[in-house]
């Protein structure tokens, strides 16, 4: 069932910030923050909610804000059939910044997921900044640019793991030919026999080790 506002399907995905310092609320929870920007949002601007739907803190963790069902506050003449996501910081940031400059990489990552996530549950289209529907720096970076920047996994070859791996095993079955060329009869068949279990214990270790290279790949 596609996820509406009235009668209007939601496609859009707008990010914001709440243009506070890194520090702001040390120590405290996300429940916390959430709390504060309800209070700016309801007491500040006589809002009946928090406007966005959904924040994400500097550590990454994810809160939910104003439910989707709802009509958000958070781009004014778009609320409706779009949903607003809230990073933590961005105080002082420029639109044209990298979103590094602001953000964490735990935030990076969260608000990816998040955005995956919801594009699988409704029928997102757009992915937008504030900034690029208003004279605002909000969230701090350019959306559009970023998303489409996926950060690279790194390849099986490149991986340093795998190919002082791969060294490592050349180097024993090149030893091994050279040894058992120099024997014969049944010291040649026993020594066989030991370079195959070196072998099948090389691959346990190969094969241990991509899946510990899988592990470590970034999401």
């Amino acid at each position: 069932m596609l996820l509406k506002h009235g009668i209007k399907t939601v496609d859009t995905i707008f990010v914001h910030c709440a243009a506070t310092r890194p520090e702001w609320y040390e120590g405290r929870t996300l429940t916390d923050k959430v709390a504060e920007i309800r209070r700016w949002h309801v007491e500040g601007n006589k809002w009946r909610d928090i406007g966005y739907h959904w924040i994400i803190d500097r550590d990454g963790s994810i809160a939910k804000g104003r439910d989707e069902s709802e009509v958000g506050a958070h781009v004014a003449g778009r609320n409706t059939g779009s949903l607003g996501i809230c990073l933590i910081g961005g105080f002082g940031s420029n639109e044209k910044d990298p979103f590094e400059k602001n953000f964490t990489p735990a935030q990076d990552k969260a608000l990816r997921a998040l955005i995956e996530e919801i594009q699988g549950r409704a029928a997102i289209k757009h992915i937008r900044g504030h900034n690029e529907v208003a004279a605002k720096a909000c969230p701090g970076f350019q959306v559009s640019r970023w998303f489409k920047h996926q950060p690279a996994s790194p390849k099986l070859s490149e991986s340093t793991t795998m190919a002082a791996s791969g060294t490592q095993v050349a180097a024993g079955a090149a030893a091994g030919v050279t040894a058992v060329a120099s024997l014969d009869g049944t010291a040649q068949l026993v020594a066989l026999g030991f370079a195959f279990v070196v072998a099948a214990a090389g691959a346990w270790i190969m094969r241990e080790r991509i899946k510990r290279w899988a592990r470590e790949i970034p999401d």
